[in-house]
């Protein structure tokens, strides 16, 4: 649509019918061209793959998570929409999808899922509790059933003990054909609970379940919690080898309370001093450890039950409510674990989980928890040795889990050489995390409890700051995956967030819009600290307008000064700039000078970083209250400028006498091509100057049509053509560009959405020529210009010119008629125009957008000689001198002529050519001799100053052998100047002979006279 003022009018009656076509559903589909694409935002539900919450369904905690047998899947428990879920990913974390949700296929008895575990031969076999009954599935979580619950057949068959607390942790075994689920209960708080571990034959009759009496066989405990259980991982099938983290107690106080690693192999009863005796869990390696609320086991991938094979060795994760928790290191047969102190001694650390890589001696351990002093702060911690280790820098975001901590954490595949590991957290801001230094640093990459309300801006290649309800997230896209890198939950702001990238790209910064704080980023986003000090160091009351210069230099708009630092913030100064209240910068291509723009709707510029500028502009001659500025691209004396008010502006500081010109409102391109249409701007939101081949381009956002407005320019020469709007969208907010040669990329938010743009026809139409020409005409051929998008017809424009008068003579059409149309096609047939004269064609591409002209220069040939010429030897002469001379009228534009003999008719053959002229009179004299009685082909042509002619043919035949000579002297010193339509050459020269034969008659006379 091209935008006229009796359109906006009509605009009015059309914005119901709009609003209605917002809700359409765009495909997310990858950056196209010559159209708005839109950009997939990490996703929610199902067809997003829960990587954020839906706005009405939020992700609250994260739970378990859990590798299949061979790797392939891994499956995570969490709280989403209230249910308790299920998911499964096979692409590492980014990506989920739903297999479980209470509420769908059956409901939990439970209110939590507190373990979930995977077979150990089985890829599709996968085992979840939520305390009360078991589940699991043998295909992969397509379907799943129930198993034999515990409880019921406990009561069912008489138990003396029936377990009190709920089902906390569980495993499974294989033996033979044989199949057990182990489980183990707790009661959390309590120390007079009767629980234990138990298991259930699967592969039998009924699914029977047996109590293995941890409590009573090798222990005399009164009351007992059981905090973890699983099977020794190597030699189940052997040695039936269960471990147990168990707590006991007398029943009279917590502090009479002991938590042990238990075991039993064969079948015998637990704490056996031959096979595998109790360890106790001292805290500091002296105090019994009390108020246990979770506990994870990790055995290294050498494992050995064998108290000889130095291999009976793992790694206990615990949390207590107690401030005793922290990594425990047991060897099995040993009386006491040893406590590593993960935080040092004195700062305990309620560890939720436990995962790595590697054997007894090459363990690299990653886990996850909280500091006793900060239970509402989620922590990471790496060892590279299994005994010591390093405190994250960049922790997983999240707030309280279960139970006031919960950190979940998973070693990727390759973890022991890259790092790679996935974080899960609780509470409020939760979500998977991923590392890819050994947990170092972590960004948040799936089922977060965010939702995506709102996009505010994007910087650089690619950085956007988006909002849910409260907070505020940074994401970073790489190689097409989202990570949120920054987060409003990470630090103490005012207002909201915005993101901008160093013109060098070492740097990225976010800012608080509102407050005074500014992050910076030296890697690329991943880790980002905040400045010294402030803008309130210089007099700043809030940041508004920013702009980054490079790495270290930073402005801030103010009213009538700008906020500079070269420092990144160690040190802010005020410096004076008289254009209102700064609303805009720019900084030029080669980064010498910087250009701020204010409320008055004017313009002061810098060259030394903002350190002084320039006495402001006049005002342009639209006044906006919200002004952008921004550099023609390449140029640092050039500036474009928009506003709120509308319409666009060029002022040029280098000119004699800078003066502010308008340019939007010029003539468009399209269908309407030279026409009076206008393509102007009635509210600029954004600008930006791109790259171009033949001259320039601006890009200029109008917010009250909510479409992109194109202008081009070539010398003083503007063009303006209108890029609409996304289908669907309206609200058009922001603009962005990425200039690249001839394919400027341009991000645009509509309607809180993201959209991008390749602008592929920033360059001229290419390989203009001519073919066919001929006296009164020619036809015209150009190169497809290539958008790579096959939903794209480019539409051309040709315009055919007298070079010497500049009047148009022919306008581009298909089918060669003189018209103002436009053609698909890329070829033109022009004709009807005059002979020997210099045209100037110009080629546009200007559907859907205009390219820059493509050109070329050609003139239309003169008139080609014919026999009307008077050509000697005329055409098909005989009896023909073998000393001939060839001649033809003058052509009074001629500036030579081109004469060819040969024995060829096609002339083609070099080795029969006997003669090739460039001559600057219109006749020769052959200086050889040919044959007698035989055929000769001779041409001849006009170079003009324009053109040459096409060729004119002729043949003749010499005399015969016997015929009487005609001897013809021709002295080089007689020039014959024969003019157009006079006496033909050929009768001067046979008056010529006829003279000289009758002197040498009269000669001879008087010689024979004798004297009488």
């Amino acid at each position: 649509m091209f935008k006229t003022k009796i359109s906006k009018v009509l605009g009015v009656v059309l914005t119901a019918a709009m609003v209605l076509s917002m809700f359409t559903v765009a495909t997310p589909v990858a950056a196209a061209n010559q159209a708005w694409s839109k950009i997939s935002l990490p996703g929610s539900g199902s067809t997003g793959g829960y990587v954020v919450s839906a706005p009405g369904a939020r992700f609250d905690s994260i739970g378990q998570l859990e590798w299949n047998a061979d790797k392939t899947a891994v499956y995570a428990t969490a709280e989403y929409d209230g249910d308790l879920c299920v998911f499964k990913s096979t692409d590492a974390g980014r990506t989920w999808k739903m297999v479980f949700q209470d509420g769908v296929t059956t409901t939990l008895a439970g209110s939590y899922i507190f373990d979930i575990c995977a077979s150990s031969v089985n890829a599709n076999e996968v085992y979840f509790t939520d305390g009360y009954d078991i589940y699991t599935t043998k295909d992969g979580g397509v379907t799943w059933n129930r198993l034999s619950n515990v409880y019921i057949w406990a009561d069912d068959n008489d138990w003396s003990v029936v377990p009190e607390g709920v089902i906390v942790t569980l495993d499974v075994g294989y033996a033979g054909g044989s199949k057990y689920v182990f489980v183990g209960t707790a009661s959390f708080g309590s120390y007079t609970a009767q629980n234990g571990v138990y298991m259930c034959t699967e592969t039998a009759f009924g699914m029977p379940w047996s109590d293995l009496a941890i409590a009573t066989q090798g222990h005399s405990w009164d009351y007992c919690n059981v905090w973890d259980v699983m099977v020794d991982p190597t030699d189940f099938a052997t040695k039936q080898g269960i471990i147990a983290v168990a707590s006991e107690c007398d029943g009279v106080s917590a502090a009479n309370t002991n938590t042990y690693i238990t075991a039993k192999y064969f079948g015998n009863q637990w704490n056996q001093a031959a096979i595998c005796k109790d360890a106790v869990v001292l805290q500091d390696n002296t105090a019994d450890v009390t108020s246990v609320y979770h506990a994870e086991l990790w055995l290294p991938s050498d494992f050995s039950s064998s108290l000889t094979s130095g291999k009976f060795q793992a790694w206990l994760a615990l949390a207590t409510f107690s401030g005793q928790g922290d990594v425990y290191l047991w060897y099995g047969g040993a009386d006491k674990t040893i406590d590593l102190n993960v935080s040092g001694l004195g700062s305990e650390t309620e560890v939720s989980d436990i995962d790595g890589a590697g054997g007894v001696g090459t363990a690299k351990l990653i886990i996850g928890g909280y500091l006793s002093t900060a239970t509402d702060v989620p922590s990471t911690w790496y060892s590279a040795d299994g005994l010591t280790f390093t405190k994250t820098s960049k922790a997983p975001t999240g707030d309280d889990g279960w139970y006031n901590a919960e950190v979940t954490v998973l070693a990727l595949a390759d973890f022991a050489t890259s790092g790679k590991a996935l974080a899960g957290t609780g509470g409020w801001d939760c979500g998977v995390s991923y590392t890819a230094d050994f947990g170092k640093t972590w960004n948040q990459i799936s089922m977060m409890s965010q939702a995506i309300t709102e996009i505010d801006n994007i910087a650089g290649n690619l950085f956007i700051v988006t909002y849910d309800y409260v907070e505020g997230s940074v994401w970073r896209l790489t190689n097409g995956v989202y990570e949120r890198v920054f987060s409003t939950s990470m630090v103490s702001e005012s207002g909201y967030i915005d993101v901008a990238v160093s013109p060098a790209g070492d740097a990225v910064f976010v800012a608080d819009l509102g407050g005074t704080t500014i992050w910076r980023s030296l890697d690329n986003g991943q880790t980002f600290t905040a400045q010294v000090s402030s803008i309130t160091t210089a007099g700043g009351t809030a940041i508004n307008s920013w702009f980054v210069s490079n790495a270290n230099t930073i402005l801030v708009g103010g009213s009538g000064v700008v906020y500079q630092t070269s420092t990144n913030g160690v040190l802010w100064f005020g410096r004076t700039c008289s254009v209102g209240t700064v609303t805009s910068f720019a900084v030029s291509t080669d980064g010498s000078t910087l250009v701020a723009a204010g409320s008055d709707g004017k313009v002061s510029k810098s060259t030394d970083g903002g350190v002084t500028w320039s006495t402001a502009s006049a005002a342009a001659p639209t006044v906006s209250a919200t002004s952008l500025v921004t550099f023609q691209n390449g140029s640092n004396s050039v500036v474009y400028l928009t506003g709120n008010s509308g319409d666009v502006f060029k002022y040029d500081f280098a000119a004699t006498t800078p003066t502010w010109t308008q340019i939007d409102n010029v003539v468009t391109t399209g269908n309407t091509f030279d026409s009076g249409s206008y393509a102007d701007v009635d509210e600029g939101v954004g600008i930006f100057s791109g790259i171009a081949s033949g001259g320039n381009v601006l890009y200029v956002l109008d917010g009250d049509w909510d479409n992109l407005i194109r202008i081009t320019n070539v010398g003083t020469s503007y063009k303006a053509g209108i890029i609409d709007a996304p289908t669907g969208a309206s609200d058009a907010y922001k603009l962005i560009g990425v200039a690249a040669p001839g394919a400027n990329m341009l991000y645009g938010i509509f309607d809180d959405e993201l959209y991008v743009y390749t602008d592929k026809m920033a360059v001229p139409v290419a390989n203009v020529q001519t073919t066919k020409v001929t006296t009164e005409g020619f036809t015209i051929t150009w190169d497809a210009l290539n958008v790579d998008n096959s939903n794209v017809t480019v539409g051309y424009y040709v315009i055919v010119t007298d070079a010497a008068t500049a009047v148009k003579v022919a306008y581009g059409s298909p089918t060669g008629i003189v018209v103002d149309d436009e053609t698909t096609a890329t070829t033109l047939k022009v004709t009807g125009l005059d002979e020997d004269t210099v045209y100037q064609i110009s080629v546009w591409a200007v559907d859907p957008v205009m390219s820059f002209v493509g050109t070329a220069s050609v003139s239309t040939q003169p008139e080609k000689l014919t026999y009307n010429f008077n050509l000697m030897p005329t055409n098909g002469a005989s009896n023909v001198p073998v000393n001939p001379v060839f001649a033809w009228d003058s052509v009074s534009t001629a500036v030579s002529y081109d004469l060819v003999l040969s024995t060829d008719p096609t002339f083609a053959d070099a080795t029969k050519v006997l003669a090739t002229k460039n001559l600057t009179t219109n006749y020769w004299a052959y200086d050889g001799t040919l044959d007698n009685s035989a055929s000769y082909y001779w041409r001849v042509r006009v170079n003009t100053a324009n053109s040459t002619s096409e060729w004119f043919p002729a043949v003749f035949t010499t005399v015969k052998a016997d015929a009487a000579p005609v001897e013809v002297n021709n002295p080089p010193d007689i020039t014959l100047e024969v003019p157009q339509a006079e006496t033909p050459a050929y009768i001067w020269l046979i008056v010529a002979v006829g003279a000289v034969l009758t002197i040498a008659v009269i000669v001879l006379i008087v010689r024979t006279r004798r004297v009488v």
